[in-house]
Protein backbone atom coordinates (compact mmCIF):
# COMPACT_ATOMS: atom_id res chain seq x y z
CA UNK A 1 0.00 0.00 0.00
CA UNK A 2 1.40 3.41 -1.01
CA UNK A 3 0.91 6.31 1.35
CA UNK A 4 1.44 10.01 0.88
CA UNK A 5 4.85 11.16 -0.27
CA UNK A 6 4.16 14.54 1.32
CA UNK A 7 6.31 15.85 4.13
CA UNK A 8 5.46 13.87 7.30
CA UNK A 9 4.59 17.11 9.08
CA UNK A 10 2.33 18.43 6.32
CA UNK A 11 -1.30 18.93 7.41
CA UNK A 12 -3.58 15.95 6.97
CA UNK A 13 -6.66 16.49 4.80
CA UNK A 14 -9.31 13.78 4.85
CA UNK A 15 -11.74 13.35 1.94
CA UNK A 16 -14.90 11.39 2.69
CA UNK A 17 -16.16 9.84 -0.54
CA UNK A 18 -14.25 9.16 -3.73
CA UNK A 19 -16.92 9.68 -6.36
CA UNK A 20 -17.40 12.32 -9.03
CA UNK A 21 -15.78 15.13 -7.01
CA UNK A 22 -14.02 13.47 -4.07
CA UNK A 23 -11.41 11.77 -6.28
CA UNK A 24 -10.63 15.00 -8.13
CA UNK A 25 -10.32 16.88 -4.85
CA UNK A 26 -8.02 14.27 -3.31
CA UNK A 27 -5.67 14.46 -6.28
CA UNK A 28 -5.61 18.28 -6.11
CA UNK A 29 -4.75 18.23 -2.42
CA UNK A 30 -2.02 15.62 -2.92
CA UNK A 31 -0.52 17.68 -5.74
CA UNK A 32 -0.12 20.54 -3.24
CA UNK A 33 2.08 18.37 -1.05
CA UNK A 34 -0.52 17.74 1.63
CA UNK A 35 -1.04 14.42 3.36
CA UNK A 36 -4.31 13.10 1.97
CA UNK A 37 -6.55 10.29 3.17
CA UNK A 38 -9.60 9.14 1.22
CA UNK A 39 -12.34 7.30 3.09
CA UNK A 40 -15.01 5.07 1.59
CA UNK A 41 -17.44 2.61 3.10
CA UNK A 42 -16.04 -0.28 1.06
CA UNK A 43 -12.42 -1.08 0.35
CA UNK A 44 -11.06 0.45 -2.84
CA UNK A 45 -7.80 1.57 -4.38
CA UNK A 46 -6.60 5.12 -3.79
CA UNK A 47 -7.70 7.58 -6.50
CA UNK A 48 -4.11 8.58 -7.16
CA UNK A 49 -0.47 8.20 -6.08
CA UNK A 50 0.50 9.36 -2.63
CA UNK A 51 -3.05 9.11 -1.27
CA UNK A 52 -3.90 6.87 1.68
CA UNK A 53 -7.11 4.83 1.25
CA UNK A 54 -9.15 3.97 4.32
CA UNK A 55 -12.36 2.03 4.78
CA UNK A 56 -14.99 3.21 7.29
CA UNK A 57 -18.71 3.74 7.71
CA UNK A 58 -18.85 7.42 8.64
CA UNK A 59 -22.49 7.13 9.69
CA UNK A 60 -20.92 5.68 12.85
CA UNK A 61 -19.43 8.56 14.90
CA UNK A 62 -16.75 6.30 16.35
CA UNK A 63 -15.55 5.16 12.94
CA UNK A 64 -15.81 8.73 11.63
CA UNK A 65 -13.71 10.09 14.50
CA UNK A 66 -11.10 7.38 13.99
CA UNK A 67 -10.49 8.14 10.31
CA UNK A 68 -10.57 11.90 11.00
CA UNK A 69 -8.07 11.74 13.85
CA UNK A 70 -5.23 14.20 13.29
CA UNK A 71 -6.94 15.93 10.36
CA UNK A 72 -6.75 19.67 9.86
CA UNK A 73 -9.62 19.64 7.38
CA UNK A 74 -12.27 17.05 6.51
CA UNK A 75 -14.19 17.26 3.21
CA UNK A 76 -17.64 15.66 3.18
CA UNK A 77 -18.18 14.53 -0.44
CA UNK A 78 -20.33 11.49 0.32
CA UNK A 79 -23.49 11.37 -1.80
CA UNK A 80 -25.65 8.27 -1.38
CA UNK A 81 -27.94 6.94 -4.06
CA UNK A 82 -31.08 9.02 -4.59
CA UNK A 83 -33.19 6.06 -3.52
CA UNK A 84 -31.41 5.99 -0.12
CA UNK A 85 -31.45 9.69 0.77
CA UNK A 86 -34.28 9.50 3.30
CA UNK A 87 -32.30 7.22 5.58
CA UNK A 88 -28.71 7.89 4.54
CA UNK A 89 -28.47 11.68 4.56
CA UNK A 90 -29.55 12.22 8.18
CA UNK A 91 -27.31 9.38 9.37
CA UNK A 92 -24.32 10.70 7.42
CA UNK A 93 -24.82 14.23 8.71
CA UNK A 94 -24.99 13.05 12.34
CA UNK A 95 -22.02 10.71 12.09
CA UNK A 96 -19.76 13.14 10.26
CA UNK A 97 -20.60 16.08 12.53
CA UNK A 98 -19.93 14.07 15.68
CA UNK A 99 -16.72 12.63 14.25
CA UNK A 100 -15.47 16.08 13.23
CA UNK A 101 -16.36 17.54 16.62
CA UNK A 102 -14.33 14.85 18.37
CA UNK A 103 -11.36 15.23 16.02
CA UNK A 104 -11.30 19.04 16.11
CA UNK A 105 -11.03 19.23 12.32
CA UNK A 106 -12.68 21.89 10.20
CA UNK A 107 -15.44 20.48 7.99
CA UNK A 108 -15.98 21.45 4.35
CA UNK A 109 -19.23 20.08 2.93
CA UNK A 110 -20.15 19.56 -0.73
CA UNK A 111 -23.82 20.44 -1.21
CA UNK A 112 -26.23 20.96 -4.09
CA UNK A 113 -29.07 23.39 -4.84
CA UNK A 114 -32.11 21.24 -4.10
CA UNK A 115 -33.16 23.49 -1.21
CA UNK A 116 -34.08 26.33 -3.59
CA UNK A 117 -37.54 26.69 -5.04
CA UNK A 118 -39.50 29.31 -6.95
CA UNK A 119 -37.24 32.38 -7.26
CA UNK A 120 -34.17 30.90 -8.91
CA UNK A 121 -33.27 33.41 -11.63
CA UNK A 122 -30.35 34.45 -9.39
CA UNK A 123 -29.19 32.08 -6.65
CA UNK A 124 -26.53 33.27 -4.23
CA UNK A 125 -25.62 32.87 -0.58
CA UNK A 126 -28.56 35.04 0.54
CA UNK A 127 -31.25 33.21 -1.44
CA UNK A 128 -33.76 31.76 1.06
CA UNK A 129 -34.23 28.02 1.18
CA UNK A 130 -37.67 27.06 -0.13
CA UNK A 131 -37.66 23.37 -1.09
CA UNK A 132 -40.20 21.97 -3.53
CA UNK A 133 -39.30 18.29 -3.15
CA UNK A 134 -38.66 15.78 -0.39
CA UNK A 135 -34.99 15.63 -1.44
CA UNK A 136 -34.86 19.40 -1.07
CA UNK A 137 -36.38 19.13 2.40
CA UNK A 138 -33.71 16.61 3.36
CA UNK A 139 -31.02 19.03 2.19
CA UNK A 140 -32.56 21.81 4.28
CA UNK A 141 -32.52 19.56 7.35
CA UNK A 142 -28.84 18.73 6.74
CA UNK A 143 -28.00 22.43 6.30
CA UNK A 144 -29.73 23.34 9.55
CA UNK A 145 -27.80 20.65 11.42
CA UNK A 146 -24.47 21.70 9.90
CA UNK A 147 -24.91 25.44 10.44
CA UNK A 148 -26.34 24.84 13.90
CA UNK A 149 -23.15 22.99 14.87
CA UNK A 150 -21.09 25.82 13.37
CA UNK A 151 -22.96 28.54 15.28
CA UNK A 152 -22.70 26.62 18.56
CA UNK A 153 -18.96 26.26 18.06
CA UNK A 154 -19.09 22.46 17.95
CA UNK A 155 -17.47 22.25 14.50
CA UNK A 156 -16.22 24.90 12.10
CA UNK A 157 -18.27 24.27 8.94
CA UNK A 158 -18.07 25.64 5.41
CA UNK A 159 -20.70 24.52 2.89
CA UNK A 160 -19.92 24.72 -0.84
CA UNK A 161 -22.91 24.47 -3.18
CA UNK A 162 -22.66 23.32 -6.77
CA UNK A 163 -25.21 23.09 -9.56
CA UNK A 164 -25.74 20.13 -11.92
CA UNK A 165 -22.46 18.49 -12.87
CA UNK A 166 -20.71 17.89 -16.13
CA UNK A 167 -17.09 16.94 -16.63
CA UNK A 168 -14.64 14.04 -16.28
CA UNK A 169 -16.10 11.27 -14.15
CA UNK A 170 -19.57 12.83 -13.97
CA UNK A 171 -21.43 9.76 -15.20
CA UNK A 172 -24.50 9.81 -12.95
CA UNK A 173 -25.65 13.39 -13.50
CA UNK A 174 -29.14 14.27 -14.69
CA UNK A 175 -28.39 15.78 -18.12
CA UNK A 176 -24.74 15.49 -19.18
CA UNK A 177 -23.90 12.08 -17.79
CA UNK A 178 -23.97 8.45 -18.79
CA UNK A 179 -27.25 8.51 -20.75
CA UNK A 180 -26.26 11.65 -22.66
CA UNK A 181 -22.89 10.34 -23.84
CA UNK A 182 -24.08 6.85 -24.65
CA UNK A 183 -26.70 8.39 -26.92
CA UNK A 184 -24.75 11.13 -28.66
CA UNK A 185 -21.65 9.00 -29.23
CA UNK A 186 -23.93 6.43 -30.85
CA UNK A 187 -25.28 9.10 -33.22
CA UNK A 188 -28.57 9.63 -31.40
CA UNK A 189 -30.25 12.79 -30.14
CA UNK A 190 -29.52 14.47 -26.82
CA UNK A 191 -32.24 13.99 -24.20
CA UNK A 192 -33.28 16.71 -21.80
CA UNK A 193 -36.30 17.49 -19.67
CA UNK A 194 -38.08 20.68 -18.69
CA UNK A 195 -37.65 23.65 -21.03
CA UNK A 196 -34.30 23.46 -22.87
CA UNK A 197 -34.47 27.19 -23.62
CA UNK A 198 -34.50 28.33 -19.98
CA UNK A 199 -31.13 29.54 -18.62
CA UNK A 200 -29.55 26.97 -16.31
CA UNK A 201 -26.26 26.85 -14.42
CA UNK A 202 -23.98 23.83 -14.80
CA UNK A 203 -20.89 23.07 -12.70
CA UNK A 204 -17.69 21.61 -14.19
CA UNK A 205 -16.47 18.95 -11.75
CA UNK A 206 -12.81 20.13 -11.64
CA UNK A 207 -14.09 23.61 -10.72
CA UNK A 208 -16.20 22.13 -7.92
CA UNK A 209 -13.09 20.41 -6.55
CA UNK A 210 -11.09 23.65 -6.84
CA UNK A 211 -13.77 25.54 -4.92
CA UNK A 212 -13.81 22.99 -2.10
CA UNK A 213 -10.02 23.12 -1.92
CA UNK A 214 -10.20 26.93 -1.62
CA UNK A 215 -12.67 26.66 1.27
CA UNK A 216 -10.34 24.19 2.97
CA UNK A 217 -7.39 26.58 2.77
CA UNK A 218 -8.89 29.31 4.97
CA UNK A 219 -9.88 29.03 8.62
CA UNK A 220 -12.35 31.90 8.25
CA UNK A 221 -14.29 30.32 5.35
CA UNK A 222 -17.39 29.45 7.34
CA UNK A 223 -21.04 29.29 6.34
CA UNK A 224 -22.51 28.84 2.85
CA UNK A 225 -20.64 29.55 -0.40
CA UNK A 226 -21.61 29.11 -4.04
CA UNK A 227 -18.83 27.18 -5.76
CA UNK A 228 -17.38 28.35 -9.10
CA UNK A 229 -19.95 27.77 -11.82
CA UNK A 230 -20.24 28.25 -15.57
CA UNK A 231 -22.15 31.35 -16.73
CA UNK A 232 -25.78 30.29 -17.09
CA UNK A 233 -26.86 29.32 -20.60
CA UNK A 234 -29.84 27.44 -21.93
CA UNK A 235 -29.49 23.67 -21.93
CA UNK A 236 -29.99 23.81 -25.70
CA UNK A 237 -26.98 26.12 -26.01
CA UNK A 238 -24.83 23.82 -23.87
CA UNK A 239 -25.87 20.82 -25.98
CA UNK A 240 -24.87 22.82 -29.07
CA UNK A 241 -21.44 23.38 -27.50
CA UNK A 242 -21.05 19.63 -27.05
CA UNK A 243 -22.16 19.14 -30.65
CA UNK A 244 -19.49 21.49 -31.97
CA UNK A 245 -16.84 19.68 -29.93
CA UNK A 246 -18.10 16.36 -31.33
CA UNK A 247 -18.16 17.69 -34.87
CA UNK A 248 -21.88 17.40 -35.55
CA UNK A 249 -25.13 19.14 -34.75
CA UNK A 250 -27.02 17.44 -31.93
CA UNK A 251 -30.77 17.15 -32.09
CA UNK A 252 -32.50 17.93 -28.80
CA UNK A 253 -35.24 15.58 -27.62
CA UNK A 254 -37.41 16.66 -24.69
CA UNK A 255 -38.51 14.09 -22.14
CA UNK A 256 -41.83 15.15 -20.55
CA UNK A 257 -41.99 14.94 -16.78
CA UNK A 258 -44.65 12.23 -16.98
CA UNK A 259 -42.24 10.18 -19.10
CA UNK A 260 -39.61 10.40 -16.34
CA UNK A 261 -42.07 8.61 -14.06
CA UNK A 262 -42.66 5.99 -16.75
CA UNK A 263 -38.95 5.49 -17.44
CA UNK A 264 -38.47 5.35 -13.68
CA UNK A 265 -39.96 1.86 -13.72
CA UNK A 266 -36.63 0.64 -15.13
CA UNK A 267 -34.37 3.54 -14.04
CA UNK A 268 -34.53 4.59 -10.37
CA UNK A 269 -32.30 7.59 -11.17
CA UNK A 270 -34.85 8.97 -13.63
CA UNK A 271 -37.70 8.24 -11.23
CA UNK A 272 -36.02 10.24 -8.50
CA UNK A 273 -35.08 12.99 -10.94
CA UNK A 274 -38.71 13.62 -11.82
CA UNK A 275 -39.44 15.67 -8.69
CA UNK A 276 -36.46 17.92 -9.48
CA UNK A 277 -37.56 18.65 -13.07
CA UNK A 278 -38.98 22.03 -11.98
CA UNK A 279 -35.39 23.33 -11.97
CA UNK A 280 -35.36 23.00 -15.77
CA UNK A 281 -38.80 24.53 -16.31
CA UNK A 282 -37.73 27.97 -15.04
CA UNK A 283 -34.54 30.07 -14.96
CA UNK A 284 -31.99 28.47 -12.61
CA UNK A 285 -28.89 30.64 -12.47
CA UNK A 286 -26.16 30.67 -9.81
CA UNK A 287 -24.13 33.77 -8.89
CA UNK A 288 -20.62 32.77 -7.75
CA UNK A 289 -19.13 36.26 -7.44
CA UNK A 290 -18.54 35.95 -3.67
CA UNK A 291 -16.12 33.00 -3.91
CA UNK A 292 -14.41 34.54 -6.93
CA UNK A 293 -13.79 37.76 -5.03
CA UNK A 294 -12.68 36.05 -1.80
CA UNK A 295 -10.44 33.33 -3.23
CA UNK A 296 -9.69 34.23 -6.83
CA UNK A 297 -11.14 30.95 -8.09
CA UNK A 298 -13.28 31.03 -11.22
CA UNK A 299 -14.97 28.62 -13.58
CA UNK A 300 -12.99 27.10 -16.43
CA UNK A 301 -13.92 28.77 -19.76
CA UNK A 302 -16.76 26.96 -21.49
CA UNK A 303 -14.81 25.78 -24.55
CA UNK A 304 -11.99 24.35 -22.44
CA UNK A 305 -14.40 22.62 -20.07
CA UNK A 306 -16.40 21.10 -22.93
CA UNK A 307 -13.26 19.89 -24.74
CA UNK A 308 -11.96 18.24 -21.56
CA UNK A 309 -15.30 16.55 -20.96
CA UNK A 310 -15.57 15.26 -24.53
CA UNK A 311 -12.02 13.87 -24.38
CA UNK A 312 -12.93 12.00 -21.20
CA UNK A 313 -16.17 10.72 -22.74
CA UNK A 314 -14.36 9.33 -25.78
CA UNK A 315 -12.16 7.34 -23.41
CA UNK A 316 -14.93 6.28 -21.03
CA UNK A 317 -17.50 5.30 -23.67
CA UNK A 318 -15.54 3.41 -26.31
CA UNK A 319 -17.46 0.74 -28.26
CA UNK A 320 -15.80 -1.95 -26.15
CA UNK A 321 -16.89 -0.33 -22.89
CA UNK A 322 -20.40 0.30 -24.21
CA UNK A 323 -20.68 -3.34 -25.27
CA UNK A 324 -19.49 -4.52 -21.87
CA UNK A 325 -22.02 -2.25 -20.13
Amino acid sequence: MTFSAAHPFAPLHVVLGAGQVGSLLARRLAARGLRVRVVRRTATAAPGPGIEPRCADVRDPDQAATVMRGAAVVYHCVNPLYTEWATELPALTRGILRGAARSGARLVVLDNLYMYGADTARIDELTPMAPRSRKGELRVQATESLLGAHLRGDVRVAIGRASDYFGPGAATTSIFGDRFFRRVLAGKSADCFGDPDQPHSYSFTPDVAAGLEALGRRDDAGGVWMLPVQPAESTRAVIARFGRALGRELEVSRIPTWALHTLGVVSPMLRETAEMAYQWRQPFAVDDRRIRAAFGVAATPWDQAIATTVAWAHTAYTPQRRAAA
